[in-house]
């Protein structure tokens, strides 16, 4: 039988297959020959495009569109009638599922589609209550307790004295993700979905704080997401508030230059501070962002988005260092206080009034050098002058200069070591400026938040040091570095047992970068013990000491993971930041 034949007799009833017909003659009702790549109806009546033939239960190209522009039309209605939109669920499935037999059938809406609106009052005050005492570090700078009153009005999300709807969602999120209720959880994905969708439009509309609401909700979407190891999505909110804070000019609160105070004037996006509060919130919002854009830009090995370059005048940050909120409530920043280059001039070591000893203040500091620490340690890395050569046989008698003597050498290290000077002076003075340098002595401080805040800053100070002795101690040029190197990492782990002394549930996740590579230092540590032992070259120099003994290392290991995993708990990053601690500690 010819081609053509088949085909007439495929156009025939009975002889074309239940379903064969193309997407567009099944629409349309007609009679379809199933002829391939184009039907003839489709083929005569210029449809060609549209001729489509489905494979089991796959969607059509035609599908996928409508159901998109059917989303996007529900977007725009939600959009245009929000108190409406606030009532209806969020469906974060395909409304259809195949079953065993290749059926569709409708997929429980129970388990799959929750009703993204305010919680009962009872709910939402459990929730906030375990939300709010850790919100500082999830990023929340905004005045906690006039925070807190505002989200537990009675008004509909969406009234204009209540936050911004994706800040209520953003909340709500955070304080479900660390809830350890199941009903509770089971609202994340819906929660999480109105978060990002109404942040993305958070600037379009017409709330009073729409703007700093919006940096506000950026960051906490950027903490969630980068706590749960989903990096790619924390690196996009927090390039949003990162553009937000500098299109809104909040690097320049208080600036002492007359020309920005005066371009801050006629085209900032926000009106001027109604009161002291609202003022501190900005100065802590901004500083807040370049805390998490520095360190994340280390944690995950990528350039920040925010560079403080002396030639990029537009972006210098002029703002006074952050003071801690009750300074703010208590109107103890002076109304005449004029700031500028403020990161410039810490880098520089510059003496100014604006001294910077608040527990915000010394995060940023110490976020600020870690970043810079790891692009000098970077440039070493790419630097011949760092190769690694044996150690000498009396390693005790070796520094840092001792290696340096040949004046071509130093002449070439010269960039290398005034850098490393300046940057180890300037780690010295901000550990001096924390309230003690004694790990159980700050984690008693009175205030549960500066005591964690400061406790992050030192965790990450000692996480600086260590990468800014690593070029001299793993290349063999320096035996104080490398003493340096695990005296910082002792004190890394000796601070998550202290912290983990006080009983708090959560700890910034930022700190497991800081465990991974301390712990790393001193596994290093005891293969060095280990191999001096085993070697037999041991002579305890003149003192005739007994060979070194690893156990207490790997106790003070065993005990930090031990701390640590109590903080992995709803947090997947610092899971998997512990789990790689405990697979090499389970090797040794």
């Amino acid at each position: 039988m010819s081609s053509r034949n088949q085909q007439e007799r495929m156009g025939t009833a009975g002889y074309l297959p239940r379903g064969g017909a193309c997407v567009s003659c099944r629409r349309r009702k007609m009679k379809c020959d199933a002829a391939r790549p184009v039907c003839t109806q489709c083929e005569r009546g210029g449809r060609s495009e549209d001729c489509e033939y489905l494979v089991g239960q796959e969607r059509s190209t035609v599908q996928i569109l409508e159901d998109n522009i059917s989303r996007l039309e529900a977007r725009i209605q939600e959009l245009q009638n929000p108190d409406v939109a606030q009532t209806m669920p969020v469906n974060l499935h395909q409304p259809y599922v195949a079953n065993g037999s290749g059926q569709a059938k409708a997929a429980p809406t129970s388990s799959h589609a929750r009703a993204v609106q305010d919680p009962p009052r009872h709910v939402a005050e459990a929730l906030l209550s375990g939300f709010l005492p850790y919100a500082s570090e999830m990023g929340l700078f905004l005045n906690i307790p006039c925070f807190h009153a505002s989200i537990l009005q009675a008004h509909p999300i969406g009234h204009q004295s209540r936050p911004a709807p994706a800040l209520i969602y953003a909340t709500y999120l955070w304080a479900i993700r660390l809830s350890r209720d199941p009903s509770v959880k089971a609202y994340e994905s819906a929660y999480l979905h109105r978060a990002t969708q109404d942040a993305a439009t958070i600037l379009s509309g017409s709330h009073p704080n729409k703007i700093l609401h919006s940096i506000q909700a950026e960051v906490l979407l950027a903490t969630y997401f980068f706590a749960n190891g989903r990096f790619f999505e924390g690196k996009y909110h927090l390039s949003n508030a990162v553009s937000t804070v500098f299109s809104a000019r909040m690097h320049k609160i208080r600036s002492s230059e007359p020309s920005q105070q005066q371009v801050a004037s006629q085209s900032s996006r926000m009106p001027s501070p109604r009161d002291p509060v609202e003022e501190g919130e900005r100065i802590i919002g901004l500083w807040t962002v370049l805390t998490l854009d520095k360190t994340w830009a280390v944690a995950l090995e990528s350039p920040p988005n925010f560079e403080h370059s002396m030639h990029a005048l537009a972006t210098k940050v002029d703002t006074p260092w952050p003071l801690e909120m009750e300074d703010f409530e208590h109107a103890r920043l002076p109304q005449q206080v004029r700031t500028a280059a403020t990161i410039h001039n810490f880098l520089g070591g510059v003496p100014t009034p604006d001294l910077g000893v608040s527990s915000r203040a010394i995060e940023t500091k110490a976020a600020i050098l870690w970043e810079r620490v790891n692009i000098f340690a970077r440039n070493c890395g790419a630097s011949s002058f760092f190769v690694p050569f044996a150690w000498p046989s009396n390693p005790s008698n070796c520094c840092l200069q001792s290696h340096l003597a040949d004046n071509t050498l130093q002449q070439d290290l010269s960039p290398f070591l005034q850098e490393f000077t300046n940057l180890s002076a300037l780690l010295d003075a901000v550990i001096g400026r924390l309230p003690s340098l004694d790990p159980q002595a700050i984690v008693r401080i009175q205030n549960a938040e500066q005591a964690r805040r400061f406790s992050v800053a030192y965790t990450i100070l000692n996480a600086a040091a260590i990468r800014l002795h690593a070029p001299f101690a793993l290349s063999g040029r320096s035996e104080t570095s490398k003493n340096k190197r695990i005296t910082a990492a002792r004190t890394v782990l000796l601070m998550i047992v202290a912290v983990r002394s006080r009983g708090d549930g959560y700890l910034n996740p930022i700190v497991g970068t800081a465990w991974i590579e301390a712990s790393q230092v001193l596994f290093e540590e005891v293969n060095s013990i280990r191999a001096i032992r085993s070697s037999g070259n041991w002579n305890g120099g003149a003192s005739h000491h007994s060979p070194p003994d690893e156990r207490p290392i790997l106790g003070l290991i065993r005990q930090a993971v031990g701390a640590m995993t109590d903080y992995s708990v709803n947090i997947p990053l610092t899971s998997f930041q512990v789990g790689r601690i405990q697979e090499t500690l389970r090797a040794m």
